[in-house]
């Protein structure tokens, strides 16, 4: 076998066995786990995984570095109790009421007082639908407009619902007073405070009081 031969047998062995390498490299990128390494992507259940783990349902078989969900294993009653918790706590409710009629707070003109707040805590991306209500009176003999919003973070944070009073002139009684309603919307990935404020219209209107007043929220994972 001359020189020239047994070189180029070398280097036909040296490309396969470099094309093979190739080769067997590719699927291992192409099947990794979005977060655990022994659920490819070819599972049929890799998305439903998925979703138990952006929504804290689970967070893995083998603390502490927790990178296998250990899918063929059985779930022990313990385990159960733990993912029964959790799926729980993916929704939620929360509310804040005011009921006490001695606890008021006054509108100081066009700027926004807040009347309530509260928080929603969604572990993962969720839709929060809130519900809010407040009682305004004023003075009867002259007549007022008001708003009452629902905000993200602050009363001058992002608006999400809102609802205006006008306050009529009523000779019949010493106070005018109304209960307003109010619904509104949002989808947050984390915690997210909200409040319920209220304003005049004009500074020229006068001064209401907030008496009674609540808001709640509830949230549901968005998928």
């Amino acid at each position: 076998m001359s020189e020239n031969y047994s070189g180029r047998l070398r280097r036909l062995a040296w490309t396969i066995a470099g094309s093979l390498a190739l080769v067997t490299a590719i699927p291992l990128a192409v099947i990794a786990a979005h977060s655990f390494n022994d659920v490819p992507d070819s599972n049929e259940f890799h998305g439903s995984i998925e979703w138990l783990k952006d929504n804290g349902v689970t967070v893995g078989c083998n603390p502490p570095a927790n990178t296998e969900f250990c899918p063929d294993d059985n779930v022990p009653r313990e385990q159960m109790a733990s993912f029964m918790r959790r799926f729980a706590q993916t929704f939620g409710t929360a509310g804040a009421n005011v009921t006490d009629p001695t606890d008021t707070v006054d509108t100081t003109g066009v700027m926004f007082v807040e009347l309530s707040t509260l928080e929603a805590t969604p572990v993962a991306e969720a839709e929060v639908v809130l519900n809010a209500h407040v009682t305004l009176s004023k003075d009867a003999t002259v007549e007022g407009t008001y708003e009452v919003i629902i905000a993200r973070d602050s009363c001058e944070g992002t608006v999400l619902g809102s609802a205006g009073w006008l306050g009529a002139v009523n000779s019949e009684a010493v106070t005018d007073t109304d209960t307003i309603s109010l619904t509104a919307s949002d989808v947050v990935s984390a915690t997210t405070t909200y409040v319920v404020c209220a304003a005049e219209s004009d500074d020229a209107d006068p001064t209401a009081t907030a008496s009674t007043r609540g808001l709640t929220a509830s949230w549901v994972p968005t998928s």
